[in-house]
């Protein structure tokens, strides 16, 4: 088999293990891959000398991290800013399964991760040789596409070229058997399984070929996968004239994460009111409710006609209980396949055009919007009150004061946010609905005007939901955009990510800010049934250990043990002070508050809506 790199065949250097890593490489660069993070390995060598030529040649950004949970979720919110393909790169054995709760987030965030796992040769497996086990395929249905390369590139494309192709696809939205046309299967994590056989150092003239290699990509530019289009969008979101060929409903539109700015506009093409998680994309404008999981149980949640679902949605209760009702028309948005759900299995009716979308469920008058901001409005000062009350009781911040505060700086300087999936996500779902800011103000935050037309971001892991890998997640955020980042997350989420403070000395620091509500274990337990339980005293301890898990840790002695700045405040005055400080580099604001008195101040939440006349 005779392969060339630079002018050299395979054969000629004795080098195959580095021929099989430049293939491997080369194709995804070209695929549009142009950041990697790598946990370092001796089996994965041959990939990490030739990032290391990519690197040194600015084809590449390359990361490394020391633990590969850590070097999974870092690739994940890499990919998550960029929409782009991102690889992370592991050693052979445990360091694969490491990785697998990043990719079960990409699967059903839909986020392209390229696992490069490095394996030894085929003929070690099953023969008990260290650090061997069974590596292809290990990520099952969690990945869109695998291949196990052992003898790559093929003298002849067969089955490994195929497994391989079919990766490239999977991460691009390209259509395996038709690489101009658009993929009917939504883009996502693929493993790709590369066995190195010895050796796996190069000698002085693979060193030559790396960098050769490398060089004549400097120019190679970003290709634009194919999109498979709606074109029924632009019809479709034309403003209301409220004619007669239009039927009129009380319809709502719910954003779930990822929906994207179409869920937006077409709310307010039909005017119908937006119930919009933060991480949707789809949050602010004249139609956006505040506090709608409170009003979605009173009264004038009971008068929907139709809802309108885009995105998945994860955050409340009472969307769930909306999209499950009977008496309303439940369509939910689908121009494309979603890796989060079989259509076929839920509640609402696929419709792949907006248009169709439009036709089914008309228009609305301009007073049902007005009635829910109306309903907003006195909701949302009821909960301020509550909100106050506690503060005041307890001597201490709460969640959702903490929240807004959070928002209200990312909104003031342009800052995106990452938050954590737990209470804080929903609490800022309560209490804040940032607008879309000035350009400018961002300008002025990143120091530059690359991101001038991109409104801020809030950008969580919602996929799966887990609270794991929320710091690394904004460190890659922060690297891939080469932007300051805030996070906002609990004690527990904050505790579970710790390692990702860890930072190799020759690696660049990400800009993050994190503030960490310590509560002093989970809080989110306590407005679930749990909560309930807890109010028994004979099972009041079980709750409190299996659920709230209590914990002492020093947040601060951590945080300076990795080498970054700390500052506790116990006020919001003192976090509004800390949150106008620059963001350089790592630094973590921990919160003081309290799980005190949050799981009846959540039954009074509860009964708000009731108390408005829609």
């Amino acid at each position: 088999m005779r392969r060339k790199i630079g002018g050299v065949t395979s054969q000629e250097a004795s080098q195959d293990s580095f021929f099989t890593a430049v293939s491997v490489l080369d194709s995804l660069i070209r695929a549009g891959m142009r950041q990697v993070v790598v946990a370092p390995g001796s089996r994965s060598a041959p990939l990490a000398y030739a990032l290391a030529a990519a690197a040194r040649s600015g084809v590449l950004d390359v990361t490394v991290r020391l633990d590969e949970r850590s070097a999974g979720f870092t690739a994940l919110g890499m990919a998550k800013a960029c929409g782009t393909p991102v690889g992370v790169v592991t050693t052979s054995g445990t360091a694969v399964g490491e990785l697998m709760p990043a990719v079960m987030e990409a699967n059903h965030a839909q986020t392209p991760l390229a696992v490069l796992s490095a394996d030894r040769p085929p003929r070690l497996r099953g023969t008990g040789a260290n650090q061997t086990t069974w590596q292809p395929e290990i990520f099952g249905a969690h990945v869109r596409a695998a291949a196990d390369l052992t003898s790559y590139p093929e003298e002849e494309p067969a089955t490994q070229t195929a497994a391989f192709n079919d990766c490239l696809a999977a991460l691009t939205g390209r259509d395996p058997r038709d690489w101009g046309a658009a993929s009917d299967r939504p883009v996502g994590p693929v493993q790709i399984n590369v066995a190195f056989d010895d050796p796996l150092t190069p000698d002085a003239r693979m060193r030559q070929i790396l960098t050769q290699w490398a060089e004549s990509l400097r120019d190679l530019e970003v290709p634009n996968a194919p999109v498979a289009l709606d074109h029924t969008v632009l019809a479709a979101l034309q403003p209301s004239e409220h004619s007669e060929r239009e039927s009129v409903a009380r319809t709502v539109v719910v954003a779930g994460d990822g929906a994207g700015q179409v869920a937006r506009a077409f709310a307010e093409a039909i005017d119908a009111p937006l119930l919009a998680e933060p991480s949707s994309g789809a949050r602010g404008g004249a139609c956006a409710v505040g506090a709608y999981p409170l009003i979605l149980d009173g009264p004038l949640g009971r008068e929907i006609e139709k809802v309108v679902l885009f995105g998945k949605p994860t955050l409340s209760r009472p969307v769930q209980r909306l999209l499950a009702r009977g008496d309303v028309e439940s369509i939910i948005y689908l121009p494309r396949p979603v890796a989060w759900a079989d259509p076929s299995r839920r509640a609402e009716r696929p419709v792949a055009s907006l248009a169709e979308v439009r036709q089914a469920v008309g228009v609305c008058d301009p007073s049902w919007v007005q009635r829910w901001k109306a309903s907003e409005a006195a909701v949302g000062a009821k909960l301020e009150r509550l909100i106050a009350d506690r503060e005041r009781a307890h001597g201490l911040p709460s969640g959702p004061g903490v929240a807004r505060t959070v928002a209200q700086a990312c909104e003031k300087d342009g800052v995106d946010l990452v938050v954590g999936s737990s209470n804080l996500i929903r609490d800022l779902d309560m209490v804040s609905l940032p607008a879309v800011p000035d350009p400018g103000v961002q300008a002025r935050a990143h120091g530059t005007s690359h991101r001038d037309s991109t409104p801020v971001s809030v950008m969580a892991n919602r996929g799966l939901a887990g609270i794991d890998g929320t710091l690394a997640t904004a460190s890659g955020v922060s690297l891939a955009r080469r932007a300051p980042v805030r996070a906002l997350v609990g004690d527990l989420t904050f505790l579970h990510d710790a390692g990702s403070l860890m930072l190799g000395s020759h690696e660049r620091i990400p800009d993050v800010q994190v503030v960490v509500f310590n509560d002093s274990g989970g809080g989110i337990f306590s407005t679930l049934e749990h909560g309930k339980v807890a109010k028994d005293s004979a099972w009041e301890g079980a709750v409190e250990r299996f659920f709230g898990t209590p914990q002492v840790a020093d947040i601060g002695g951590l945080t300076e043990a990795y080498g970054h700045s700390f500052r506790r405040v116990t006020d919001l005055g003192e976090l509004r002070e800390a949150l106008r400080e620059p963001i350089e580099g790592i630094t973590v604001i921990e919160v003081l508050g309290t799980r005190a008195g949050l799981s009846e101040e959540r039954d009074r939440w509860k009964d708000l809506a009731d108390t408005i006349d829609g």
